[in-house]
């Protein structure tokens, strides 16, 4: 989606001073704020991704077995106290409930301008570069995406948003259907490919 006019109008516009850039995982830990949000459970509900979402407040989350997952991750194989786990969008499926079915998407895939529009505030429109300001969005979308991030995005910048978050929108909304068991996969070995270059 990004272009050199963007990436030029990017660098020449004032930079506002901000803490935008640092990681915060804000993993949900109870059903409060998704119960509380209509449309978010009548999208998560619809698309079979709400268990997922009981299951993430039953179990919680463990940031180190996390961590160490992904460390021990080697050809679509994790080892962790002598229990092998395999890492496929079938084995995601099938751990978290939701259908291995949709087109497989991933980050790196590109979302044409057009679709951002019926979740853009129309002054914003000719703003749009690589990542963009969450209040860019339209209001009736914002508790939904927060709330798909925090359950579906492994971006922890709550206050910026990227292509991607729009195809997530489109699928929550109805709009083109994804393979969220792939997209997890997909996002998981990105994640191993990281650390793997951070770690000495």
């Amino acid at each position: 989606m990004e272009t050199h006019s963007d990436t030029a109008s990017e660098e020449k516009a004032p930079r506002r001073h901000h803490k935008s850039g640092k990681h915060v995982r804000d993993e949900p830990n109870t059903l409060t704020e998704l119960q509380a949000c209509p449309l978010a459970m009548s999208c998560f509900q619809h698309l079979a991704c709400f268990e997922f979402c009981q299951r993430v407040a039953n179990v919680r989350v463990h940031h180190e077995l996390a961590r160490l997952f992904v460390l021990h991750l080697h050809g679509g194989q994790s080892i962790l106290a002598g229990v092998t786990f395999t890492l496929t969008p079938e084995t995601i499926s099938v751990a978290i409930g939701i259908p291995n079915v949709g087109e497989q998407w991933h980050k790196k895939k590109k979302v044409d301008r057009q679709n951002y529009e019926p979740y853009i505030k129309a002054s914003c429109l000719r703003q749009l570069t690589r990542f963009f300001p969450f209040r860019y969005l339209k209001d009736e979308y914002a508790p939904l995406m927060r709330l798909i991030m925090k359950y579906f995005s492994c971006e922890g910048r709550l206050s910026c948003l990227y292509a991607y978050h729009i195809r997530l929108l489109m699928h929550f909304t109805r709009v083109r259907m994804m393979n969220l068991p792939f997209f997890i996969c997909r996002n998981i070995e990105r994640m191993n490919t990281f650390m793997q270059h951070k770690t000495p």
